[in-house]
């Protein structure tokens, strides 16, 4: 009986589900709603799967976007560097040329001293010229009155050497 019993619920439990899915058959093949149901199914998964690749998008989006803007902080640290560079160059040319300034500044105050130094040169020179135009102007004028006075003596000499040869002409004439 047991075998009996065991074989008469296989066979109930076989009726029992050809009767379900020839009940699902009909049902599917039967039912309006159905052809909707599965059009409802199909339209979820499509929008399920857009919305799942949106999500992707949205993730890779985010994630460029975190790159980008890494890029652009180190593009503005390097630009930062840059401008740090360019204002230390600018403040070395600057010193440079300040350097620059000082040491010309000092080569124009050497040479205005040397010059002061020549130009001192030039007025002594001048002076000793001046005094020695003075002399030679003294010696001149010494030379002149001597000149003067030997030519008044000899003039003199000459006129009384005139003299004489006249008396002397005059003697022998009034001898002869």
């Amino acid at each position: 009986m047991t075998f009996k019993q065991g074989l008469a619920a296989v066979v109930a439990a076989v009726a029992l589900m050809a009767t379900g899915f020839g009940a699902k058959t009909f049902a599917d093949n039967y039912w309006a709603g159905h052809v909707d149901v599965v059009a409802i199914n199909t339209d979820i998964d499509t929008l399920a799967s857009r919305v799942q690749a949106k999500n992707t998008q949205i993730t890779q989006l985010n994630a460029d976007l975190a790159s980008a803007k890494a890029t652009v902080a180190g593009s503005q640290d390097q630009i930062k560097g840059l401008q740090d560079q360019l204002v230390q160059a600018d403040a070395d040319k600057q010193a440079a040329l300040q350097a620059k300034i000082a040491e010309i500044d000092q080569k124009i105050a050497e040479g205005n001293r040397k010059v002061a130094a020549k130009q001192q040169e030039v007025d002594a020179a001048n002076q000793r010229a001046a005094a020695l135009q003075q002399q030679l102007a003294t010696a001149q004028q010494q030379l002149n009155a001597a000149q003067a006075k030997g030519n008044a003596d000899l003039d003199q000499a000459l006129t009384e050497v005139q003299a004489t040869r006249a008396k002397a002409d005059q003697a022998v004439q009034a001898n002869q």
